[in-house]
This record gives structure tokens, C-alpha cells and sequence, in this order.
């Protein structure tokens, strides 16, 4: 909406000013040169033979550039600075990361690691605007693994989320620790020339309006890391393996009891959920995890509830949309 406005407003003061210079054709050349070179002094003048509608084009014209300006510089300072120094065209990231922190834009400049920790940050220079930070000190068990992967209720202590942004000029800078119920996965990717390579997804739940999804690079690998290299690297000891004898065997075809998985889009499915309550449903993440279990309810705030059966109680997991890779129906049989 910034944008709009402040588009419009230069086009309005450009037509106004285009038009004013064509009305003032037949005035004296002084008033001339006046209208054409310096056009914003002929809205305080009077009786000297201005058209008016030109100038009032040009007076809307400004009122819509400061209000676009304003909207600007309250939800995203930052930007109007550039804009104001002459920086007009974003600066392209070297990382494929798309997301938003506390609902606002995050495009990083800088990913490191430092200690036991994967920082996120978006600023010129020293100045930080948003950052992400994701704490593993009081989980460094999780390190031992290239892949890392986090769901909300999973068992076990996860990493810390640390979220910083940056309102305004006006406004302190906001800080939200985050300790549970976010969905994570982590894929480190060691390559030759010393760099490494890192798949991210990240959601919070609804009130935090967090999510990251992308690649980014480390220009160093940690060194927890490089520790793992030299085992993966190593092969295992080669053990015979017995090959039994294959018989032949005739087996009668296995009738399928509850039907054919079918898969099924997750925009019908959030459409229209009454066609798929009670039906079971086998969900696959982002992250490559499998749940099946009967499909509860679709949330206000449309995620999805897949019930499990533990025992004599229920376990109820809820997914957000993006969450989701895909989704698979297998119709109960109704009598």
C-alpha cells in the first residue's frame, strides 16, 4: 500500500506539472520559466494566471507522496533510509530464503555459526534489523547428526528460538524467546570448498507469524561438523551375508480392507472438510515424517487435526497448511 501511494503521488505531480507548463504557454516568459523549472512555488501564488486544476494535481499529488512516505517509514524504516540515500533497488541475497519474522519481511544478509548457536541476520553493516537465532546449548546432544528435525509434541528438550526485530525509529526493539511448539528441520551439507550448505524450515505457531523456508550458506563449517566427516567416511566392517534359497510360493491375492489410498489436495480437503471427517488420512511433512490416523477437524485457523488412538485415550495432532507436503484418503466403508 506504501508503494501505491507513493507511485501515485509522483505520477499525480508529474501530470500536474506536465499540464501546468502547457497552461502557462500564453503567460509572460518569466511566469514562463517558473511554471516549467520551479512548479511547486506556483501553489502559493495568486492572481498571476496559474491554471488551478494543474496545480491542484500537483498539491494531491504530494499529499499521497508524504502519506506513502509516512506508511513507509513506520513499517519499514530501514527501507525508507535507503530510499532517501539513493538506494533504490533491493540488493540481491545470496541466500535462497524466503519468510517472515513477527510478520514482517526477512530476507538475511549474514548466516553464521557462532559457538552453539545458527544466526540469522538482515541489516547494513553492524546495524541489525531482524534476526533468528537457534540455540543449542542446552542441547548439544542434537549435534551429533547432520540432520535436525523438531515437531510440536515432540519429547525431549528442543533448541531455543531467539527473535529480534526492529519497529521503528520510536518503538523499542521487540525479543521473543521461543522454547516449544514450532516446527523445525535443519539439513546440513558439508561441500569441498570449506562451506556448508543449509536446508531450513522453520513455523511458529500463529501469534509469533514466523516461518522460514530456503537455503542458505555457512562461509565456515563448525566444528562440530567436521567431527562428523571422519565417521561417516569410515566404512563399516563387511559381514557375509547368507543368502537363503529362494522358493517359489503361491500366495491368493490379498483383498484390501478399507480401499486404495487416493490421494487428495489439501486445498479441497481445507475446502470442504466435512467431505473427509472421520475418514483416515495419512499426512506426510515437510520434513519426511508419516502420521495416520483419522482426520478429527480443520481449525479456525484451518489446521488440520489428525486423531491417534493410544491406548484407551486419543492423541490429537494439529498441522499447519504449510507444514504439509502431501495428503492421502482411505474411505472407511459406510453400511
Amino acid at each position: 500500500m506504501d508503494a501505491l501511494l507513493i507511485v501515485s503521488g509522483i505520477v499525480a505531480v508529474l501530470i500536474g506539472w506536465i499540464w501546468l507548463a502547457l497552461q502557462a504557454r500564453n503567460l509572460s516568459l518569466g511566469l514562463l520559466l517558473l511554471a516549467i523549472f520551479l512548479p511547486l512555488i506556483t501553489l502559493f501564488l495568486r492572481r498571476r494566471g496559474y491554471a488551478l486544476m494543474p496545480r491542484l494535481l500537483m498539491f494531491v499529488g504530494l499529499i499521497l507522496l508524504f502519506a506513502g512516505g509516512a506508511w513507509l517509514y513506520r513499517d519499514q524504516p530501514e527501507r525508507f533510509d535507503s530510499l532517501l540515500a539513493g538506494d533504490w533497488l533491493a540488493r540481491p541475497s545470496a541466500h535462497q530464503l524466503e519468510g517472515e519474522l513477527m510478520g514482517q519481511r526477512f530476507v538475511p544478509d549474514r548466516v553464521y555459526w557462532k559457538a552453539q548457536e545458527l544466526i540469522l541476520e538482515e541489516g547494513e553493516d553492524e546495524r541489525v534489523r531482524r534476526s533468528l537465532s537457534i540455540r543449542f546449548a542446552n542441547t548439544s546432544e542434537l549435534l551429533h547428526q547432520r540432520r535436525i528435525e523438531r515437531l510440536p509434541g515432540d519429547e525431549g528438550a528442543g533448541p531455543e528460538l531467539v527473535l529480534q526485530w526492529y519497529t521503528g525509529a520510536l518503538e523499542a526493539p521487540g525479543l521473543r524467546r521461543v522454547v516449544d511448539d514450532y516446527t523445525l528441520s535443519l539439513d546440513f551439507a558439508p561441500q569441498a570448498d570449506g562451506r556448508t550448505r543449509v536446508n531450513i524450515h522453520l513455523h511458529l505457531p500463529s501469534p509469533e507469524a514466523t516461518r522460514v523456508t530456503g537455503e542458505v550458506w555457512l562461509e565456515e563449517t563448525p566444528g562440530w561438523l567436521k567431527a562428523l566427516q571422519p565417521l561417516e567416511a569410515k566404512p563399516a566392517p563387511a559381514t557375509p551375508v547368507s543368502r537363503p534359497a529362494v522358493q517359489r510360493s503361491v500366495q491368493a491375492p490379498v483383498a484390501p480392507q478399507l480401499g486404495d489410498w487416493q490421494t487428495v489436495s489439501l486445498l479441497a480437503l481445507l475446502d470442504e472438510p466435512e467431505l473427509f471427517i472421520d475418514q483416515n488420512i495419512r499426512l506426510t511433512t515437510v520434513t519426511a515424517r508419516v502420521y495416520e490416523g483419522r482426520l478429527k477437524a480443520v481449525s479456525g485457523d484451518q489446521r488440520v487435526v489428525i486423531a491417534q488412538p493410544r491406548g484407551p485415550n486419543q492423541v490429537d495432532y494439529h498441522f499447519h497448511p504449510l507444514d504439509i507436503r502431501s495428503l492421502e484418503v482411505r474411505y472407511r466403508s459406510r453400511r
